[in-house]
């Protein structure tokens, strides 16, 4: 009989605490002296013994409604490692998507994400995400660093990886995946006991939905500000963390001469290097030297024929990725791709109580000398979710300098934030100038705007960050509005989304004074239907009062001709029609088609244009994905002629037989030509600095092959191929010619302690 008793005292499922996500609760999890298997079975006793996390509720496309999905997440921790099984119900499991993916590519999956806000700021969390094989994403979500107003605030970067484990199988009810995180992958405070921010979030491809644990409203300034909390932390074991990571590389590059026309191929040309790193729970110290940030994939194809833009592309290389989000500031000072081929560089970035620090010495070899880089960020939290710091960044190279400095401020309230940014550049050779913004938001359910001032004096510089205009001496500012409708349950137009406003361009000293240098008027309308149709349609007024100054050194039918000046400024309408299919099992696909009228900066007049970019995923099995897209830009004058078009099309094959070998092949076509410059009124050829400029064009093809095994992060093995080739004719495959090529292998062994 006492056996009897003793049993039925035993923990068992029905003895676990079970918290539901309504407001924010804090759920207090066990701390367990036990390990387990990380094989996808919720089948060990101490699963039984761990919290419970239920009643999920929808967030995207109609949010305060109870999931349609039941979503369970246990959790527990042991001295080294937080663990969490989900359990993912599902009313159609044949119809769960599901790919053994590369890391972080698992968009188009179902997929669940785990944010754990350690230092329980509000401002910043961790995200470890696997879809329903476990196939792991992670990265940094933070608000308050740049983000434009958006339906969900603040940004997601996928870039940083970390060491934890999973493992995911699809069931006859849904999907479970088990998860292991070491603490010593994670920061925060340290080992006494403390609470952790905490959300979890679920996406069903197939319905379009997204769920959350906590009832996240739309209605509010901050996504990560209503998260719940897990708590009953103490004594927690990270210790010092050591990872050492020696890699040797080699390259073989080829190049065309444009002289003889002989292809040639440099000697073997082997290298090898460093990469350090201490880490504490509450911040790292990294260090790296002759390091190798080769690009193991080309950037996708952007349309560059008559732009005015610098093209951002997104950071990727190792070193740089270690507490990124700690430089964060409203505007982009700091962009570590200025750093293109550093010798050695060192980084300390770490949060200190309600203090964040981030430093990074770089030193960067350049043809005109070695580059040395000193970057600085510091932020601090007040109040629940309001920040305030400042950035401050330094560039010396041979006797010159550039340097920014700038502080910021963010206070959120509600539905609101404010946001403000004043800084200052000092560059050898020009006098100071100034650089500042200031924005208000508010993030209501069916009504919400963002207003927001960029002013960039005359002179402006930042030789270590991005300014996306090609220009400084501009104020630019926009009045956004936007409107929510949702539909019933059960409707086929579950939500409708109209953004609406101005957006306007002023010379720096004219701001306030006189009419816009440029602008338009813009009006998007988004319908999400039921089963996960999505249908855009986007119209806008643009107009362009074209400067004198601009076009200063044209000259017409030859150097010594009369100037040249723009008979009329340009003013015109577009419109933009988006189609995106469901996430369907084995495909998915978007389509958009814009036309009207357009400015030619180049010649200072109006033309008509349109622009066709379509894209298909492709999922033949769960080893193989396939993705086309396609780019069609046509520019014409107004009497019909063309002046500028683009054709880009690009293909991506991958095949991944299991979740550490990769194979990837990349192959995209760029067709460009532009015709010679025109004065509009007499058809005269256009000089420019005394130069006449003729038609241009370029046709040409970029390969890139990839092999690779990845065991853990940091631990790899890459073979690549590149190779660009270019054709005097627009799609001629027999014409096309090796300009360059490159092979590229990289061995790199992670030592973690």
């Amino acid at each position: 009989m006492l056996a009897l008793l003793l049993l039925l005292q035993a923990p068992g499922p029905s003895s676990a605490a079970v918290v539901e996500g309504k407001g924010s609760p804090t759920a207090e999890i066990p701390r367990l002296e036990s390990a387990v298997q990380i094989d996808g079975k919720l089948d060990e006793p101490v699963w039984s013994q761990a919290t419970r996390l239920t009643g999920f509720w929808q967030y995207q496309p109609v949010d305060g409604r109870p999931a349609e999905e039941e979503t369970e997440v246990l959790a527990w921790y042991a001295p080294d490692a937080i663990y969490f099984g989900i359990i993912a119900h599902d009313r159609n499991p044949s119809a769960i998507r599901a790919t053994v993916a590369d890391r972080d590519n698992i968009d188009n999956d179902d997929y669940v994400v785990l944010d754990l806000d350690t230092f329980h700021d509000r401002r910043r969390a961790f995200f470890f995400a696997v879809n329903p094989l476990g196939v792991q994403a992670d990265g940094v979500r933070s608000e308050g660093a740049g983000q434009v107003s958006s339906l969900i605030p603040g940004s997601v970067d996928n870039n940083p990886d970390f060491t934890w484990q999973s493992k995911g199988r699809i069931t006859d009810r849904g999907y479970e995946v088990e998860i292991r995180i070491p603490f010593r992958s994670l920061r925060y405070p340290g080992s006494g006991p403390q609470s952790w921010g905490f959300n979890v979030t679920r996406v069903v491809q197939r319905t379009g939905y997204t769920d959350t644990w906590t009832d996240v409203r739309r209605a509010n300034a901050s996504f990560i500000g209503q998260e719940g909390a897990i708590g009953g932390l103490h004594d927690m074991r990270h210790g010092v963390t050591v990872e050492a990571q020696p890699f040797v590389t080699a390259t073989a590059n080829g190049s065309r001469d444009g002289v003889s026309g002989q292809f040639t191929r440099e000697d073997v040309n082997p290298d090898a290097g460093l990469n350090l790193r201490l880490g504490f729970s509450n911040y790292a110290l990294d260090a790296t030297a002759n390091p190798d940030f080769s690009q193991v994939e080309s950037d996708e194809g952007q349309v560059t024929v008559n732009e005015r833009f610098a093209l951002f592309f997104p950071e990727k290389r190792p070193f740089f990725l270690e507490g990124i989000e700690l430089f964060g500031s409203p505007q982009t000072l700091v962009y570590t791709r200025r750093i293109v081929d550093p010798k050695a560089g060192a980084k300390v970035t770490g949060k200190f109580g309600q203090l964040g620090v981030a430093h990074l010495t770089a030193v960067d070899e350049t043809d005109a000398g070695d580059a040395w880089f000193n970057i600085s960020r510091f932020r601090r939290d007040f109040g629940r979710n309001s920040i305030a710091g400042v950035t401050f960044t330094n560039r010396d190279q041979s006797g010159s300098h550039n340097r920014v400095l700038a502080a910021d401020f963010r206070y959120v309230w509600s539905l609101y934030y404010t946001q403000f940014q004043y800084g200052r550049s000092w560059t050898t050779g020009s006098r100071s100038a100034p650089i500042w913004q200031a924005e208000y938001d508010r993030t209501g359910r069916s009504w919400g705007f963002n207003y927001l001032l960029n002013g960039q004096g005359d002179g402006f510089d930042a030789q270590a960050g991005f300014v996306n205009r090609l220009r400084s001496n501009v104020v630019n500012g926009h009045a956004f509005n936007r409107f929510t409708l949702y539909g019933a349950r059960g409707a086929l137009l579950e939500n409708l989304t109209v953004f609406f406003g101005p957006e306007r361009t002023w010379l720096y000293d004219h701001f306030g004074f006189k009419p816009g240098l440029e602008g338009r008027e813009q009006v998007d309308a988004t319908f999400q239907l039921r089963g996960g149709w999505e249908l855009n349609g986007h119209g806008e007024r643009n107009f362009v009062n074209f400067q004198d100054s601009t076009f200063a050194g044209y000259t017409i039918g030859s150097a010594a001709g009369p100037a040249y000046r723009p008979v009329d400024d340009f003013s015109g309408f577009t419109g933009t029609v988006k189609v995106t299919t469901p996430t369907w099992r084995q495909l998915g696909a978007t389509v958009s088609y814009g036309r009207g009228r357009a400015a030619i900066f180049q010649e200072g007049t109006t033309g008509r244009g349109w622009q066709l970019v379509g894209g298909v995923d492709l999922r033949p099995t769960s080893t193989v994905r396939i993705t086309a897209l396609g780019t069609l830009f046509r520019l014409f004058r107004l009497d019909g002629k063309e002046f500028a078009r683009s054709t880009i099309p690009r293909l991506k094959l991958e095949y991944q037989p299991n979740r550490a070998l990769f194979f990837r092949a990349i192959g995209e076509y760029r067709s460009e030509r532009r015709a010679a410059l025109l004065d509009p009124a007499t058809g005269d050829s256009l000089f420019v600095g005394g130069t006449a400029q003729p038609a241009t064009e370029f046709n040409g093809f970029r390969l890139d092959l990839l092999a690779s095994f990845e065991p853990t992060p940091g631990t790899v093995a890459f073979l690549g191929y590149g190779s660009s080739l270019e054709s005097d004719a627009e799609f001629n495959w027999s014409r096309l010619q090796r300009v360059n090529d490159g092979f590229f292998v990289k061995l790199a062994y992670q030592v973690r302690r």
